[in-house]
């Protein structure tokens, strides 16, 4: 028969082997941090010498030829410095119209490309959308926000 001080013993290894076998499952196993994530606040789109910045409180009009237009993007934190950790390995500009097909949007480089406006002549205007796309994750960190295309 077992006494009352074997049988303490033997609850008090048990619930240590639980404690133990706990912590161990729920501890990281990953000895490094995670890495940074991007604070992007707002996205400077460039075509020519017509620069634009989108924002969640600002939604611009970007003047652009009839036709096909470079477009380059540069992603700023919220004191409107670059986001070093927005890399073109990881992330992407995307831009999509907000109804239809125009603008139409060709990728040429993580942030750059090719919007091509067709339909619009002097003053007319369309409404597109812009995002970083995150590659490796599969979704947008930022965006996607409208602003406005315009043939002047």
């Amino acid at each position: 028969m077992l006494t009352t001080t074997t049988l303490r013993r033997t609850r008090q290894v048990a619930l240590a082997f639980i404690a133990a076998v706990t912590m161990t499952a729920c501890s990281d196993d990953d000895p490094t941090d995670p890495e940074p994530e991007p604070e992007v606040a707002s996205v400077r789109l460039t075509v020519g010498a017509n620069s634009v910045t989108v924002s969640t409180t600002s939604s611009p009009t970007l003047n652009v030829a009839s036709g096909a237009n470079t477009v380059t993007a540069q992603w700023l934190k919220a004191d409107g410095s670059v986001e070093a950790l927005v890399t073109d390995s990881e992330f992407e500009l995307r831009i999509a119209p907000v109804s239809g097909t125009n603008p139409a949007w060709v990728t040429s480089g993580a942030f750059g490309g090719t919007l091509t406006v067709t339909g619009l002549s002097g003053g007319q205007t369309a409404a597109a959308r812009v995002s970083l796309f995150h590659k490796a994750e599969q979704h947008d960190d930022f965006g996607p926000l409208n602003f406005t295309v315009r043939v002047p």
